[in-house]
């Protein structure tokens, strides 16, 4: 069974350019985790005293427990094993920066990984030619992690602000712990 090979870019140093990895064996038969990081890792009681107001204000009043608070996205990127003695050659996987769309936001890249038989990457084979010349295929997958609650739980705390004399469907209790707002998306990327 092969270990895997771990991308992590959530490094103090972040790369701008492409990683080259060389094709001597150690990234065959391996899974490599392109782990974006983000900026919006949820802070637990931040998220609870206006989970009420944010559910409301999208009117959502039920299967809360359905919803998910984002806080991470793996890419995670396949290689099979080779069948066959490849080339000399370059695995080239492509920088954080191209999968992210926006400061909360992410995809796929168009060319997230490809084969190359130069050592810059200039030159870059298609899927097809690398697999013709005996280089491994890869598959793309996502994985993405996040924090949930029961509905009894948002229930509870519902029924806990009211009692405290707090409104439940708004941030008063934000306010009153002295946490940050959160805001919707479409508020947060509206034009001023």
């Amino acid at each position: 069974m092969s270990q895997p090979l771990r991308l992590d870019f959530r490094r103090r140093h972040r790369r701008r350019h492409a990683q080259r990895l060389d094709s001597s064996g150690d990234v065959f038969n391996h899974t490599s985790f392109i782990s974006v990081s983000t900026e919006w890792y949820p802070d637990w009681d931040i998220w609870l005293s206006q989970a009420n107001h944010i559910f409301h204000r999208l009117n959502i009043m039920s299967n809360l427990d359905d919803y998910v608070v984002l806080y991470g996205i793996d890419f995670k990127l396949d290689i099979s094993q080779t069948t066959g003695d490849p080339p000399d050659g370059f695995l080239f996987l492509c920088p954080e920066e191209d999968f992210r769309t926006g400061s909360s936001a992410c995809w796929w890249p168009a060319c997230p990984a490809y084969w190359s038989l130069d050592p810059s990457g200039t030159d870059r084979l298609s899927p097809e030619n690398a697999t013709r010349l005996g280089f491994p295929s890869f598959e793309l997958a996502t994985v993405s992690r996040g924090l949930y609650c029961d509905s009894s739980v948002y229930e509870g705390l519902r029924q806990f602000h009211k009692a405290k004399g707090f409104d439940p469907y708004s941030q008063e209790v934000t306010r009153h712990l002295g946490f940050p707002f959160s805001r919707l998306s479409s508020e947060r990327d509206a034009l001023p």
